[in-house]
């Protein structure tokens, strides 16, 4: 297991303090509180390379999260190259005929996909399992 330490000013040990209590950590689990916040960092910074964002919702209030990291991760996501798909003569022929005939989802797919589309719909709620 690996040590860490970091020197530290007045506003960023208020915000760990914070942080800490909000958690409902104690002040010994110091260890616990940089799991939390770096599993939830990590999460974000996912969230950003997959060119998401992350939103705040209370009723009708959206708030997105903002921060220059975020953007520059999202910025490389945007920039990334694509890879092209090249077809085939013959499995272009193939396509255009599946194009061709069309597609009529079952009324159980058009339901569901109803309600994802959704605007009422929410994300699901963030549980956290206690670890020993």
């Amino acid at each position: 297991m690996s040590r860490f330490q970091a020197q530290t000013n007045a506003v960023l040990d208020q915000e760990l303090e914070e942080l800490r209590k909000r958690l409902g950590l104690t002040p010994s689990q110091k260890a616990d509180l940089l799991r939390e916040v770096a599993s939830l960092a990590a999460w974000i910074v996912r969230q950003a390379e997959a060119g998401r964002s992350v939103e705040a919702r209370r009723g009708a209030e959206v708030e997105t999260l903002t921060h220059p990291v975020i953007e520059r991760l999202r910025a490389r996501h945007e920039t990334a190259v694509v890879p092209r798909v090249t077809l085939t003569d013959a499995e272009a022929e193939r396509l255009a005929r599946i194009l061709d005939r069309g597609f009529e989802p079952t009324p159980a797919l058009r339901a569901a996909l109803q309600r994802l589309a959704s605007p009422k719909r929410r994300p699901p709620k963030l549980r956290w399992k206690k670890t020993v």
